[in-house]
């Protein structure tokens, strides 16, 4: 039996009917950028997330870039953010010109937001909170810090769509937030997507124009180089769009599905490992699985011997990358040793019983064979 990490195939005959239709529509009318899929995903967007506007862009890379380059993050700010992440959401602040300063984590992988006042200096213009694995950060106790310190904050969301707490939605505890839609994550695209959410129209309209080298809209294009400031291409395409939405239709029973799955982990495996710990009254978004084990590696290496495919993420931390040198201070310690410990398992919506119950059996020995 081969357990994948993630199966990114499309089984479902009706799913693959769907998205057959969408692009046959696409070829028929001929729009292949801003068009009509495009604006009606946005308008959805925004409806689900509960927001006033949306944004679709070329990726999540590019989602968190454009929110922080329209709130002005600029060469000498700085600004808070965890090191525990995929690379990008460091490398969005330093493209900006700002300087990343790293909060260390709590033992539910996402920033410690009783650290974060501690790192506050008159340079610091925002924090970049991650919802690691799609598991909220504490936005209670973050909001109200960036308000004491008069300080942006910029929700990287790119594992969390559709995760709230107390009803709230991630992305709605922001100025700006951002959303990946590549094929791994929730609400999955066919390629690389991404969104930007906020309900300040002066942002939205900056994120508008930054999306598209910086130029103003013209539905005539009689004007097409009118740039009013400099930027990058970063538009999603209508191909994208429309798939998404078609996503966006079976994103319900894919959500049930893996809650199922966390539900089946939460219960079977041994009880030595520990997993993130979800809040009373949280909804995280599907994401990953983490556990954190004693002898990782070893246990790594029996699980892949068995065909069972898994992933150490995050690592090394940003603030120890190459890229980061300069950046890092030992002040992150406890990032540090999860990193050390933690093991991403098989997690998607395409497990089957047989296979979940054959990775925990083989999880559960490798721990009792590695205890000591």
């Amino acid at each position: 039996m081969h357990v994948r990490m993630f199966d990114l195939r499309v089984k479902d005959p009706n799913l693959r009917k769907d998205l057959k239709m969408s692009f046959k529509n696409i070829l028929d009318h001929g729009i292949f950028f801003f068009g009509p899929e495009l604006y009606k995903f946005e308008k959805k967007m925004t409806k689900h997330l509960n927001m006033k506007y949306a944004v679709g862009v070329a990726s999540g890379s590019s989602a968190l870039y454009l929110a922080l380059k329209s709130l002005g993050i600029k060469k000498g700010d700085e600004v808070l953010t965890t090191p525990f992440s995929w690379i990008i959401t460091s490398n969005a602040i330093v493209e900006c010109g700002a300087k990343p300063v790293f909060v260390d984590i709590g033992d539910d992988y996402n920033i410690n937001a009783n650290l974060i006042e501690s790192k506050i200096t008159k340079k610091t213009k925002a924090i970049v909170p991650m919802h690691w694995g799609g598991h909220l950060c504490n936005m209670e106790k973050i909001s109200k810090i960036a308000k004491k310190y008069n300080l942006y904050i910029v929700e990287d969301a790119a594992q969390a769509f559709g995760g709230k707490f107390k009803n709230k939605f991630a992305g709605n505890y922001s100025h700006i937030a951002a959303f990946s839609m590549n094929p791994m994550k929730c609400l999955n695209g066919f390629g690389e997507g991404g969104l930007v959410v906020t309900n300040n129209k002066k942002l939205y309209d900056k994120v508008k124009i930054l999306r598209y080298a910086g130029t103003t809209s013209d539905p005539k294009k009689l004007i097409t180089n009118n740039c009013v400031e400099v930027s990058l291409n970063h538009k999603m395409d209508t191909i994208n769009a429309a798939m998404l939405l078609v996503s966006y239709k079976y994103f319900k029973k894919k959500i049930s599905k893996l809650r199922n799955i966390r539900e089946f982990y939460d219960k079977h495996l041994d009880k030595t490992v520990i997993t993130q710990k979800i809040r009373k009254f949280e909804t995280p978004g599907m994401y990953a699985y983490p556990i954190q084990v004693n002898n990782r590696d070893k246990i790594k290496s029996f699980l892949q011997r068995k065909a069972i495919e898994t992933k150490i993420w995050n690592d090394p931390l940003i603030s120890k990358a190459p890229a980061y040198k300069k950046y890092y201070k030992k002040d992150t310690p406890n990032a540090l040793r999860i990193l050390r410990k933690t093991l991403n398992i098989p997690f998607h919506e395409k497990l089957t019983i047989q296979e979940l119950h054959y990775v925990v059996e083989n999880i559960n020995f490798s721990i009792r064979k590695f205890a000591k």
